[in-house]
């Protein structure tokens, strides 16, 4: 029984230093994603398809800094602060709000540029939902099953009467993950 136990424990024990390795891993190669962003942008304005002082090189490119100096070891919520502008004990819905309202002012600006510039801020807004997702093992998992699967409509009916109970933090979580999809969605078709 204690050689059972033991090899239960050790293989426990291996199971959490590689979910361990395997989330820093991940943390790191988020961090990645967001500096070749930074540098397919810069290249955008080297080529002369972007205008350094045009809004959404100065929009993205500061937005993108900001999580850059906060990474890897940025948490989930400093993530989401970061990526929505939250500042202080500012609204969670104001501030998703507002940041619908950005994106939607980029995007009418993105459409006047080119494919280029629109594939370059889809990105932007793919790695932040992956910076977002390797933060937090449970975002991941609710992010997988119910948006890459489409069980969203789902879920929802069957939660309906639990939804109270489940955490704001997570669902301002979620929501933040579902907006950053939605807006990589929106800027990767613009020219479709």
């Amino acid at each position: 029984m204690g050689v059972y136990t033991f090899a239960i424990a050790f293989g426990l024990a291996l199971a959490f230093l590689f979910r361990h390795l395997r989330g820093q891993v991940a943390r790191r190669e988020a961090k990645y994603k967001l500096y070749a962003v930074r540098d397919e942008l810069i290249c955008l304005v080297a080529e002369e398809k972007l205008e350094e002082n045009s809004k959404i090189f100065q929009f993205y490119y500061k937005r993108i800094n900001l999580l850059l100096d906060r990474a890897p070891n940025v948490g989930i919520d400093d993530s989401i602060d970061i990526f929505l502008q939250l500042k202080g004990n500012k609204d969670f819905a104001r501030s998703l709000r507002e940041a619908h309202r950005r994106a939607e002012e980029m995007l009418d600006l993105v459409e006047k540029e080119s494919k280029e510039v629109s594939d370059v801020i889809a990105n932007f807004y793919a790695a932040s939902k992956h910076m977002m997702l390797t933060h937090s093992s449970v975002l991941n998992f609710l992010y997988v099953v119910l948006i890459k699967y489409h069980f969203l409509g789902a879920f929802k009916r069957i939660t309906k009467p639990v939804r109270p109970y489940i955490p704001m933090s997570t669902r301002r979580k979620f929501s933040t993950v579902r907006f950053a999809a939605n807006e990589e969605d929106k800027f990767r078709h613009a020219f479709s």
